[in-house]
């Protein structure tokens, strides 16, 4: 339960100390006032919750709610009187008063309204702190870079973001096209709804179109309930669909239905909704390959495609790299006792990156916990770093199959990142769920590796 702080403002100085007696003694701050005069002074102390004593019926009576509202109207205000009329109610009512309670109050009736509007002002507060959060790790006006290359995708993404077309985002795994979507949702006129994120190869074709749909209580086994999709939830503002180029066929032609009509049907549903949402999708596949060769919709690929970004890899704005370095080694060394060597910065230039800025980030995770409160030097760096090289991969002599140098491959990258799943998977530009598909094939394991 959710602690409130609580003014009571009442005449009757009997009535007023019962009504502290019964919030206080659930935990809520509560201050017991008078008269009026005395609650109006106190109002710059923001309480969650006024209760309010008319003692007189009519506009007259209501007149220091208007007080109320006009000073502090973000505060929720219950009157209370024994002239609890219809008539009453409903003036209170037009006049911002959350609800009327009938004197003598009592004690369910009371805490039971009290508490839910503490825990509706909590939840409220909690949610504006979230976006505040979410928009300053978006602010477009904090992205990381120098080089020309990135400024002309920055500079593209705020240009496009006021419209409302799709947008195509292309890039290898680890570029930063999250960011670069979050950066055309929070230049949009959009940036007050929700940006939300779905990675559609982390997800099987059915959790997929749950996800994004949403579906009917007893549409399938564990459907316990109706569950809004995300399409419907980002109403009004951005959905990213990461990995767009592994959606099936069959999800694809939903897609279509709602980028074409911005109409859906959840799982299970039997009548249509309506979503007013913004796309933008992200892939590191070529997706005109992916259409030449049947596997993507061309309708669905030109109506995605209606301006298309492009991220460069971080090999190509190596300039870039010192800034980046040092805003994650701020970020894992909060107290700023942990600094690059130009050894190691020199090393962080000279790699290529086959992960970008995501392998950049483990990277100096790591470096930063290795290194505890000295500089960050070579010997805190992996060995492929400290030497500038990636992955250093030699075939044997005897001819081999496309599968088996896939194969050895795999196994090579595994073991330089020591079996890291995560790690391999960016260095292999391939998604989580395709690399476990490939170790299973392949019935490689841990222990193989060791």
């Amino acid at each position: 339960m959710e602690q409130g702080k609580i003014f009571i403002c009442d005449e009757d100085s009997q009535a007023l100390s019962h009504l502290e007696g019964i919030l206080a003694g659930r935990g809520h701050a509560v201050s017991g006032f008078s008269s009026f005069t005395q609650l109006q002074k106190a109002l710059d102390e923001r309480p969650d919750v006024v209760l309010l004593d008319v003692a007189v019926p009519g506009p007259e009576g209501l007149k220091s709610l208007r007080e109320i509202r006009a000073l502090r109207p973000e505060t929720v205000v219950i009157l209370m009187s024994p002239f609890a009329t219809v008539r009453c109610a409903v003036g209170a009512m037009k006049l911002g008063a959350c609800d009327y309670l009938a004197k003598p109050v009592q004690a369910e009736e009371l805490l039971a309204l009290v508490e839910k509007e503490v825990e509706r002002l909590h939840l409220l507060e909690e949610n504006r702190s979230l976006k505040a959060q979410i928009r300053g790790r978006f602010d477009p006006g904090q992205v990381i870079f120098k080089s020309a290359a990135f400024k002309k995708t920055f500079e593209l993404a705020r240009k496009v973001a006021p419209s409302d077309a799709s947008v195509l985002i292309l890039g290898e795994s680890g570029t930063g096209k999250e960011l670069v979507a979050s950066t055309i949702h929070f230049s949009s006129h959009r940036a007050s709804e929700r940006f939300l994120t779905v990675n559609c190869a982390a997800l099987t074709d059915t959790l997929l179109e749950s996800q994004l749909f949403g579906h009917m209580k007893g549409a399938f086994t564990g459907a316990v309930a109706n569950q809004r999709g995300l399409v419907e939830e980002a109403h009004k503002g951005t959905l990213f669909l990461d990995e767009i180029g592994d959606v099936s066929p069959a999800l694809q032609a939903k897609l279509l239905r709602v980028l074409q009509e911005k109409e859906f049907m959840p799982v299970g549903a039997t009548r249509v909704r309506h979503s007013d949402v913004r796309f933008v999708a992200a892939t590191n596949k070529d997706l005109e390959a992916e259409v030449a060769a049947g596997n993507f919709r061309e309708d669905l690929f030109y109506r995605l495609n209606v301006v298309t970004v492009q991220v460069p890899p971080l090999r190509e704005r190596s300039e870039d790299v010192p800034l980046l370095a040092e805003h994650f080694v701020g970020k894992f060394s909060p107290r700023g006792g942990v600094t690059l060597s130009p050894e190691a910065l020199q090393a962080l230039q000279a790699y290529q990156w086959p992960g970008n800025v995501r392998e950049l980030e483990n990277v100096l995770e790591m470096a930063v916990i290795l290194a505890g409160n000295e500089p960050i030097t070579l010997e805190h760096l992996p060995g492929k770093v400290a030497e500038g090289r990636q992955v250093q991969f030699a075939l044997p002599k005897e001819q081999l199959s496309m599968a088996d140098v896939e194969r050895l491959y795999i196994e090579q990258v595994l073991r330089d990142t020591r079996f890291h799943k995560v790690n391999a998977a960016q260095i292999l530009d391939i998604s989580r769920k395709t690399l476990d598909r490939k170790l299973q094939q392949y019935g490689l394991t841990k222990d193989d590796l060791s």
